[in-house]
């Protein structure tokens, strides 16, 4: 059953990593041929039976974030706002050039509905973003 939703899975990764890249969010292609090729990975995975988990729980070989130990659950809200929140408190202690603010913002990119971050920019561009944001 789970090798079933692994496949699912997987093929709505690469669906909206595609739609991502069509409407221009995917800015590094080296990162979009990164995570198109786990993606295959894990389809190839799924095809042969070596998505395995002793909890059950589905796991993906090469994961696209790291683990993250404050974010034990499956559900990864607080993971992407967290991301998000601390990419901007990023740039705004450093400035947008600083390179390791970048991993918050692949985080963020990879966890959330862009329907949310969509929210947030205007939020923040209308200055009622509920978060702080100070560094």
């Amino acid at each position: 059953m789970a090798l079933d939703h692994s496949k699912i899975a997987a093929d709505a990764l690469k669906e909206s990593l595609e739609q991502a890249k069509s409407k221009g969010l995917v800015e590094d292609e080296e990162v979009y041929e990164k995570v198109s090729g786990q993606l295959e990975s894990w389809t190839k995975a799924h095809e042969t039976g070596s998505l395995k988990s002793s909890t059950g729980a589905i796991s993906f070989p090469g994961s696209p974030t790291r683990y993250d130990p404050r974010f034990p659950n499956q559900n990864q809200t607080a993971h992407c706002w967290q991301n998000y929140v601390d990419y901007f408190k990023c740039i705004n202690a450093k400035g947008e050039g600083f390179k390791p603010c970048q991993q918050f913002r692949r985080g963020y990119l990879l966890l959330c509905p862009q329907s949310w971050v969509e929210k947030w920019d205007e939020q923040r561009e209308a200055g009622n973003f509920v978060g702080d944001l100070s560094p």
